[in-house]
């Protein structure tokens, strides 16, 4: 039996490092036969990451934990702020109405009881997620979710984080070096040798030859080794989500003291949507279209019109910074002794943080289920090829949820609601939903990355309606329900009352470190 005890990572970027990372640190001790697992890093100082996955899911505190990040560290090293939520503007509109929140905390009494249908009965009169989540509350006025920079004190809101994502690569790179014990080499791949089992090594421009027992391509859209050296083709899913463009900004703030939103703003607009994330002395934009449904001038002036709205005495570039990819994941991410993680392994547009959240999540599967001998890693490939083929298809379909309920009248819109692009499950459920509401049984497969709970944000906040002529027979407990109703009412008038504003409580954790 050949054991493995060496993995070589190739590419850096938050791919490379976050799962360096899990690697060195779910793999830290030293076993029987004496060898510790080796983690390598060959990084490019001649190529930049991408740099533009700023938004991270509450899973992202406990992955920095087992890592052994501290929270402390990504508010003072890469500018990190809070995010509690997303909104979503002009999406669909109804009224007065043209936004609504996707927050990451859940709503009253969700592990007694689903109070969905009893506020669907009560004639839906206000916004879904502000009714039954305490969350949408805080965002709009702006406050922390929770009272002090204690790493150790319990949150009020749970939340993940918005930061600045080169410092935070290189938060992750210093602390795999220094505390991990992750080797980096800088240096250029030039040829890639392979072999029966797969990527036999890389020769670099000044090392030579880097072997390994596994191989993990982070080399961006290049896909060096997974696509280039093993041939590996990509799972086209344009004919789902049509963006396929994005023009990129980071504008400062009008005030230096102006609050910073604590969730992601995402602005539905002719042919895409415009996120707006709030760091801590900038806020970082960008523009997600389709060229199919606008050309690049258009989308330029759509951009531009977008900023102004910001700060109108931010100087602005004539040609901004423009992303082109294709919409799409591999149908292998697993391939031999290669292991494909980041762009390497496919992309989709940044709704929803859904980049950063795959990175996270094929990291921690490689990190867990790591194979002990090379005579057992197509066991382990099969079962992780299954589940992350599984968790880009479901993020495609709730991607693609945004699209279908929008009553935007655009061509973009429009196509997006043409049913022969809705994958079919998603069709089934929304036809089921049309006379019950939402159910957790929805949802039972562990490779479901969304839950029936999210689903529920989107459908209700996107003003869909249900009726329940039918589904009332088993509905009973609308005491029960309403008193979770008053009782969201009571918690946001608390947590108003104690919660510091998210800007404060970021000046404090960032002047405590100072001093």
């Amino acid at each position: 039996m050949t054991p493995v005890n060496s993995v070589v990572i190739v590419g850096g970027g938050t791919a490379g490092w976050l799962t360096a990372g899990l690697l060195a640190a779910t793999h830290s001790k030293q076993g029987s036969t004496g060898a510790r697992l080796s983690v390598k890093v060959i990084e490019s100082d001649s190529i930049h990451p991408i740099g533009v996955g700023e938004g991270t899911w509450p899973t992202m505190r406990s992955t920095l934990a087992k890592i052994g990040i501290e929270e402390a560290a990504l508010v003072q090293q890469a500018s990190a702020t809070f995010k509690q939520a997303s909104k979503f503007v002009h999406w669909h509109t109804e009224g007065q109405r043209t936004g609504y929140y996707h927050p990451f905390s859940a709503p009253q009494g969700s592990a007694s009881v689903d109070i969905t249908p009893y506020w669907l009965h009560n004639n839906a009169l206000n916004e879904y997620a502000s009714d039954v989540c305490f969350q949408p509350s805080l965002c709009e006025q702006g406050l922390a979710p929770k009272l002090t920079a204690d790493s150790k004190q319990n949150f009020s809101a749970n939340y993940g984080y918005h930061l600045d994502a080169g410092k935070f690569i290189s938060v992750l790179r210093d602390h795999c070096k220094k505390e991990l014990g992750v080797e980096h080499i800088i240096d250029d791949v030039t040829d890639v040798a392979t072999d029966d089992a797969g990527i036999k090594h890389v020769v670099t421009k000044n090392n030579d030859q880097i072997h390994g027992d596994i191989f993990v391509d982070c080399t961006g859209f290049t896909a060096r080794l997974i696509e280039k050296a093993l041939d590996v083709p990509m799972e086209d899913a344009s004919s789902v989500l049509f963006s396929d463009s994005a023009l990129v900004h980071q504008i400062a703030y009008s005030d230096e003291h102006q609050p910073i939103a604590c969730h992601t703003l995402s602005t539905a607009q002719e042919a895409g949507w415009i996120w707006d994330i709030g760091l801590q002395n900038r806020r970082g934009t960008g523009y997600v279209y389709s060229s199919k449904f606008q050309s690049d001038d258009e989308a330029t002036k759509t951009f531009a019109a977008y900023l102004k709205s910001i700060n109108p005495d931010e100087e602005l570039p004539s040609i901004f910074r423009k992303i082109n990819y294709k919409t799409g994941y591999r149908k292998r991410f697993w391939e031999k002794n290669c292991v494909a993680i980041g762009l390497s392994s496919g992309f989709l547009e940044p709704l929803e943080a859904s980049s950063l959240m795959l990175i996270e999540q094929s990291a921690i599967q490689l990190a867990e289920q790591l194979p002990a001998y090379t005579q057992v890693m197509p066991h382990v490939a099969n079962r992780f090829n299954r589940a992350l083929t599984n968790k880009w298809q479901s993020t495609i379909e709730f991607l693609k949820l945004h699209y279908v309920l929008s009553n935007r009248n655009e061509d973009f819109w429009l196509a997006n609601r043409a049913p022969q692009s809705i994958p079919k499950r998603l069709t089934s459920l929304l036809e089921e939903w049309q006379y019950r509401p939402i159910l957790d049984s929805d949802f039972t497969d562990r490779d479901d990355v969304f839950s029936a709970q999210s689903y529920r944000y989107i459908l209700y906040g996107m003003s869909h309606k249900t009726d329940l002529s039918q589904y009332e027979r088993s509905m009973s407990q609308y005491e029960g329900a309403d008193k979770h109703l008053q009782l969201n009412k009571a918690l946001i008038a608390q947590l108003t009352a104690r919660l510091p504003s998210h800007r404060g409580l970021i000046d404090t954790m960032l002047n405590k470190h100072s001093a």
